[in-house]
């Protein structure tokens, strides 16, 4: 598997699926999905939902994790008691594995929570057998770490044979921001890694997309640093495959009872995103994005690209452009999906080599 210059973590959501499918083709091959696998609603079985991302993200090889933020609720169906066999401590390989069977671009990362050294070797060989890269996810938000004991073991075996035919990533899902994780992340890498072959890549991941909006009145940028973290982790470090890593304007899944959200566009930057909001009373979709277009001095305009054209839509009062907060999260990941993967080069609109469409 030849993973890209850019590795993002996306969970199977309506708005992720929706803003990856409808990017050129020419973006797709430019970024690497992780995926975080749960029920998609309530179908079943569990497989509908790699069927709903592969259908939004079609011939192109990708990883494939569990999604352990997902909670399943009371009533239970086929696919929540499947997911609930791989969240166990050890995950049922079995099941693991059949799922992925079908699915031939479905790369696994290693199902490591509870597991062990000779588990981990079996999962290498399973990957192997039949033709799939694999990845090293640690999942750095769980409590403690998510390093087992063993994977010293297992990346020292894997450097000693030359193994080239995997990928390490380091998630710190939702985090303040994204430099604190830079010195964790580099001493596990100069820790573990320093005797990894050149070619592996490895990406440091995390996400600090805000969770409050109330902050935001009127409109204003809020920046990320991930391009930052991506530079000072190759300076710590000197590994010459270090990717860049998020997660797509997004955040992990919670649960709570938070009220509906107000209307705002959001419209990302290279590295920010520009918020239209207002605090005292909802503002229409239709004045937050005259309000980013005409009065940010962020928007770039002529992208080419569906999120932004829907944002352009909404500004000029199109009716379907952009008519509920869903598809506005839609626009966003589009938006950003295509100014990571084409980060610093972001081609003419007559280089893309798909045209949008409105079919959500």
């Amino acid at each position: 598997m030849d993973v890209t210059d850019y590795l993002v973590t996306l969970c199977i959501r309506r708005a992720e699926l929706s803003g990856l499918k409808e990017l050129p083709g020419s973006t797709k091959d430019r970024l690497t999905p992780l995926v975080l696998l749960a029920p998609w609603m309530a179908t079943y079985p569990l497989s509908k939902a790699i069927d709903k991302f592969e259908n939004a993200y079609p011939g192109r090889p990708y990883f494939i994790d569990v999604d352990t933020y997902y909670h399943p609720g009371d009533n239970g169906n086929e696919a929540k008691d499947a997911w609930a066999e791989l969240v166990k401590r050890p995950a049922d390989l079995g099941v693991w594995q059949a799922l992925l069977l079908p699915y031939p671009n479905a790369n696994p990362c290693l199902l490591m929570n509870g597991s062990t050294l000779e588990s981990a070797r079996g999962q290498v060989a399973w990957a192997r057998e039949n033709d799939r890269s694999f990845c090293l996810r640690m999942d750095m938000a769980v409590a403690g770490s998510g390093i087992p004991t063993w994977l010293p073991s297992l990346v020292a075996e894997l450097a000693a044979e030359g193994a080239v035919d995997y990928t390490v990533v380091f998630d710190f899902g939702l985090v303040q921001s994204a430099l604190e994780v830079a010195p964790v992340a580099a001493g596990y890498i100069k820790s573990f890694f320093s005797a990894t072959p050149p070619e592996i890549p490895i990406a440091v991941c995390c996400t600090t997309f805000p969770s409050d909006f109330t902050v935001f009145d009127g409109i204003e940028e809020l920046g990320f640093s991930n391009r930052d973290l991506l530079a000072q982790i190759k300076l710590a470090t000197n590994h010459p495959r270090m990717i860049y890593a998020d997660w797509g304007s997004t955040k992990p899944r919670a649960y709570g009872h938070a009220s509906a959200p107000k209307n705002r566009i959001d419209y990302p930057t290279d590295k920010g995103w520009v918020i239209a909001r207002d605090n005292d009373s909802p503002v229409s979709f239709q004045a937050a994005a005259k309000r980013v277009i005409e009065k940010s001095g962020k928007w770039s305009g002529g992208l080419g690209i569906w999120g932004e054209q829907l944002i352009e839509g909404a500004a000029d009062g199109q009716a379907f452009a952009i008519d509920s907060m869903p598809k506005m999260y839609s626009a966003r990941i589009n938006i950003h999906l295509h100014r990571q993967a084409f980060y610093g080069q972001l081609p003419p609109p007559k280089s893309l080599d798909e045209a949008w469409s409105d079919d959500l």
